[in-house]
């Protein structure tokens, strides 16, 4: 039986498969479980142009037990996909166009597949910007196809970046700069903050070697840098796989860095700050 009065978030990564079950109600938002089932290696490969599913049927089992740990039931759950299969770009919308038509439009020439099979949307970020999305429409189809087969009832279809972005946009409304790190499994998506409105956005691969939390110190440095703000040294947040880590390492070095948000959390569950995707219940 699915929890009165409860959220569910399920999301996809090549290691493993993930879940939430997110109480909102007067206060703050509370996670009531999380359940997360490894994946082995080649069962699922994230790809903005092939199938990623590769293995449905192990996909499929382990999104099974996710669901049935959480108590999903019945109940409607929103499907996170992981960075790396969209084509992400920061657009300024003019006043007379249709944020979605505008968006369609200005992918149709970046996309390495025909604009007609992509899925596109838009996430507004402060004034006429807006973050725009496309995802081959055969990638997405490959993971509400094995949801559908582990009993899933799909609420909607959500990215991990544009869902963490959404839910970080509640509190950015500050003059002050800042710069939001959203770490994936293979990929890194950096958004510059000014003004309460996103001034830069740089989504790149993951290159996970001792030297990466120098690397994503120097792109943290670029991306403020394109955000137009040289004086105030920008709020750093971190969220994602590695985000407790990286923190870590930033500040043994004299960095100044934050976790994107504490929450709540059950005692066998890893810190909210690790989980980008809960972003699609805390919006």
């Amino acid at each position: 039986m699915p929890l009165l009065g409860a959220q569910f978030v399920v999301a996809l990564e090549a290691s493993c498969v993930a879940g939430a079950a997110v109480s909102r109600g007067f206060g703050s938002p509370r996670i009531r479980s999380v359940a997360r089932m490894p994946l082995a290696p080649g069962a699922l490969a994230v790809s903005p142009f092939e199938p990623n599913v590769l293995r449905p049927e192990e996909v499929r089992q382990a999104l099974a037990r996710v669901a049935a740990a959480l108590g999903l039931g019945r109940a409607e759950a929103c499907v996170v996909l992981p960075d790396g299969v969209a084509r992400l770009v920061l657009l300024e919308v003019p006043a007379d166009a249709v944020a979605e038509r505008f968006a369609r439009f200005k992918l149709s020439g970046a996309l390495s597949y025909p604009v007609e099979e992509a899925v596109v949307d838009v996430l507004p970020l402060g004034g006429s910007r807006v973050l725009a999305a496309a995802v081959r429409r055969s990638v997405v189809e490959g993971y509400e196809q094995v949801a559908r087969a582990a009993g899933v009832a799909q609420d909607r279809v959500d990215l991990a970046p544009l869902a963490a972005l959404a839910a970080l946009s509640r509190d950015a409304a500050s003059s002050h700069p800042g710069v939001d790190v959203i770490l994936g499994e293979t990929s890194v998506s950096l958004a510059a903050w000014l003004g309460g409105s996103v001034r830069a956005f740089r989504n790149r691969r993951r290159d996970p070697s001792p030297d990466e939390p120098e690397r994503l110190r120097l792109e943290v440095a670029r991306t403020a840098a394109l955000a137009g703000d040289g004086v105030k040294p920008p709020r750093v947040r971190v969220l994602g796989p590695g985000a407790s880590t990286l923190v870590r390492r930033w500040r043994e070095e004299g960095g100044d860095a934050e976790l994107a948000w504490r929450l709540a959390v059950p005692e066998q569950a890893p810190d909210a700050a690790e989980l980008a995707w809960l972003g699609a219940v805390l919006a």
